[in-house]
């Protein structure tokens, strides 16, 4: 781990001349770059993209944060948390709160210009242009850099030449909402969504290719955004095929019997091991690492759950199976969130009470997040100063599928999109005796639904893996109502499912931005939701309906 971060920070210094300074003020005449070093060396270039991966360490929970505090599911204690953190939870917040500063973005986005306009992509060997996967990274991180500052500020200044004296280069016509931006990042990186993903092995025990983000992920996310449902489902299904993603029961919490004394907590490291992308940070102490652990886990946390996101999970209902053939026994409550043992005790998954022992100032009765704390380095006998979070996960399997299930549904697949959720999708979802999904779906399928392969055989539905493995024999609790707008009836139940699945990862606001987007009312979705964790959830209801009052002023 020490190896490629030293490696990383040592080509930082070179890349990113600027990472300090405001990059889009005004004023300043600091050239940014040699404008006469060329990328013409293979090393070169993959020195570039590590490079803007270390940029990227210092956004990383500033994006987690804004994703997450704008949505239902965390909250701030107001006694503990600084004020722009309430300020964010509030959803009133300036562009100069410490989690929105604008310039360290532009920095990551001027890097990737640079890279971009002097990386040589002609170089050659054989049929292969060597470059190319490493300029289609760099294009694809500064797309994704610029898309997450949309979404804190609903605009940006849009340029990709690379700046070398500020103040006279930006372009006069260069702000652009965050509709006009999607538009653009499209053009921008489909033409190269397909090429090869990098991969360099094994580098200090992580798995390389989890560093870098899929450019088809991206592409997916700005289609299904556009409400431009085919395509997106094309990027996903894209994604899934060429690298075999599945959902896995690996990462199902279960009870081991219907005593409920023991459980299977596979889940509980989902977020360190089942994951695409992840975000890594060196295991140094000294450097600079998520503070994720810290705000959510400690005698004085600063975010919570929000308390009306940890009751629904509780109160669901779990479908006991002992015998994997039929329903045994119907408990409460998402194991995914936390599980209440025969004796009263909680098992703190994505939530929970403290442990006492680690904390012993902790309110051993208040809800805290424990997901971070679940995933840290080193072992429960370790002092948690001495235990560094080393990852957030970025791109998870079931995120890539939530969203496929989103953009099939509303393609006109619902029952396909809810198999997604309750079932998994495998060659049983064309059983014409089970009846999965709806055969008429079935017969008009296109060529972006196709599970029948063996490398599907292990998925099964995302909600299985907190609500149990006996939900594939319910009929009646669990179920598409006969009476309902089937569409709008799946696309909540996969937003809820996003909640469980991945609550507190950073995907929350966008994913209820998206979803509230599909719609003619926009943004009364993600409105309502929102508005509920607030005390005048009605006041804030009103405000929230205008919808440039969620981004920075």
């Amino acid at each position: 781990m020490k190896k490629i971060i030293n490696v990383i920070c040592g080509i930082f210094l070179i890349c990113c001349a600027t990472a300090c300074e405001d990059m889009m003020d005004t004023e300043s005449g600091r050239i940014a770059y040699d404008d006469q070093h060329e990328l013409n060396n293979p090393n070169d270039s993959i020195y570039s993209v590590i490079g803007v991966l270390a940029q990227l360490q210092q956004v990383a929970d500033r994006i987690l944060i804004m994703g997450e505090l704008r949505g239902d599911l965390m909250t701030v204690d107001n006694e503990y948390a600084s004020t722009d953190l309430q300020e964010i939870n509030d959803i009133s917040f300036a562009a100069d709160n410490s989690y929105a500063i604008a310039r360290d973005f532009y920095s990551i986005i001027n890097n990737c210009n640079y890279i971009i306009a002097r990386m040589d992509t002609s170089i050659t060997e054989g049929q292969n242009k060597v470059m190319m996967p490493e300029y289609a990274q760099v294009k694809t991180l500064r797309a994704y850099t610029y898309w997450q500052m949309a979404l804190i500020f609903g605009r940006v200044n849009y340029f990709t030449m690379p700046l070398t004296s500020i103040g006279s280069m930006v372009p006069a016509d260069a702000n652009i909402g965050i509709d006009e931006l999607s538009q653009k990042l499209i053009a921008d990186i489909s033409p190269i969504a397909d090429a090869r993903p990098l991969d360099y092995g094994t580098i200090d025990n992580w798995t390389s290719t989890e560093l870098f983000y899929p450019t088809k992920m991206l592409l997916g996310d700005l289609y299904l955004y556009n409400n431009m449902y085919d395509k997106a489902a094309e990027a996903y299904y894209s994604l899934i095929a060429n690298r075999n993603i599945v959902v896995s029961r690996t990462y199902a919490n279960t009870w081991e019997s219907a005593t409920r004394q023991n459980l299977q907590t596979g889940n509980m490291q989902a977020y360190k091991n089942d994951v695409v992308t992840r975000q890594i940070f060196n295991s140094d102490l000294r450097a600079t690492h998520s503070q994720m652990r810290k705000l959510t886990y400690s005698d004085k946390p600063s975010l919570l759950p929000a308390a009306q996101f940890t009751e629904w999970m509780m109160s669901r209902t779990h479908f006991h199976t002992d015998n994997g053939q039929a329903i045994s026994r119907y408990f409460n409550g998402d194991l995914r969130g936390a599980a209440e043992m025969a004796s009263g005790a909680l098992t703190a998954d994505a939530f929970g009470h403290a442990d006492l022992a680690q904390l012993p100032a902790a309110n051993p009765q208040e809800m805290v997040i424990t997901k971070f704390y679940n995933n840290l380095s080193g072992t429960v006998t370790d002092a948690l100063e001495q235990r560094p979070l080393l990852s957030l996960a970025m791109v998870r399997p079931s995120t890539i599928y939530l969203r496929y299930a989103e953009a099939i549904n509303r393609a006109g697949y619902p029952t396909t999109a809810f198999a997604v959720l309750k079932y998994g999708l495998n060659k049983n979802m064309y059983d014409t005796i089970q009846h999965r999904v709806d055969s008429n779906e079935v017969k008009r399928y296109p060529a972006y639904i196709n599970f029948q392969a063996a490398q599907y055989d292990q998925n099964i539905g995302t909600a299985a893996r907190g609500l149990g493995l006996g939900i594939v024999w319910d009929r009646e609790q669990y179920v598409i109502p006969a009476d309902a707008d089937t569409t709008d009836f799946v696309e909540k139940a996969i937003l809820n499912e996003m909640a469980a699945e991945t609550c507190f990862e950073g995907n929350r606001f966008f994913d209820l931005l998206r979803i509230s987007h599909h719609r003619h009312d926009h943004p009364a979705l993600m409105a309502e939701k929102v508005a509920a964790k607030h005390a005048d959830s009605e006041a804030m209801k009103q405000r929230l309906m205008n919808i440039s009052a969620w981004f920075a002023r």
